[in-house]
């Protein structure tokens, strides 16, 4: 299977805080099953103050945590100048090599 993002809504039903291996996260989808990602200490701290959640998990061999937060909660989404701002500060390196 490649590597793909998935956004799953669901239940957290438990957390590893990984004292003697990488932390986990089980999450119990809407459609059933469980799934265990790997996530950072902040990720499994966050998780442990939410019931139901909304995360985005790259999908493959191993499940990782991108990010989890409350179900339903808002996304704060930047205007389309902060975006662009964003990438050519990221990318202004790059960008300028290429156009050479």
């Amino acid at each position: 299977m490649l590597p793909h993002l998935e956004v799953i809504h669901g239940t957290i039903e438990g957390i590893d805080p990984g004292v003697s291996n990488a932390p986990t996260i089980q999450l119990a989808p809407r459609e059933g099953g469980t799934l265990t990602v790997t996530a950072t200490a902040e990720q499994v701290a966050q998780a442990a103050h939410l019931r139901e959640a909304s995360a985005m998990v790259v999908m493959g061999p191993t499940p990782r945590l991108i990010w989890i937060r409350q179900q339903g909660a808002d996304v704060p989404v930047p205007s389309a100048e902060a975006r662009d701002a964003h990438a050519l500060r990221k990318w202004s390196e790059l960008l300028r090599r290429l156009a050479q």
